[in-house]
């Protein structure tokens, strides 16, 4: 993996890090507590939480990968990102926050923050991979 790769997907990680962090343990926290029932106990999650940081590891150097192989040199770097970011975002968070919310009993506010935030999260990390890409 090319140096400004491995970068750009340090980068990434971090920007998940960061916003999942904003998202759920801050925004979402109330919801997350109104439908506790839902949920694995807080000391489960914390003790599995290392998949999720080996979900961030294996997702974000192939979110920059596939970005790499369609960037244009002749266009705009973080314009390129953003639109990737959308379209990625599209394609996961309709997936992901639909089907969550077809198998959990939770309300249908948290799906469409989950997809908002979902969206949020790949154009900001799109963003970021468009600015730290060069060819």
């Amino acid at each position: 993996m090319k140096k400004q790769c491995l970068i750009a997907s340090i980068a990434v990680f971090i920007v998940f890090f960061i916003l999942d962090f904003v998202l759920h343990g801050i925004l979402l926290k109330d919801i997350y507590q109104q439908t506790a029932a839902v949920w694995r106990p807080e000391a489960e999650m914390q003790s599995l939480m290392w998949l999720m940081w080996v979900g961030y590891v294996i997702f974000a150097p192939v979110f920059v990968i596939i970005y790499s192989k369609g960037y244009d040199p002749g266009k705009a770097g973080l314009g390129q990102g953003i639109k990737f970011g959308f379209l990625i975002g599209i394609l996961i968070s309709s997936l992901s926050s639909l089907t969550w919310y077809a198998v959990l009993p939770i309300p249908a506010i948290l799906c469409i923050y989950w997809f908002l935030g979902g969206m949020v999260q790949m154009i900001v990390a799109g963003a970021v991979v468009g600015l730290l890409h060069k060819s």
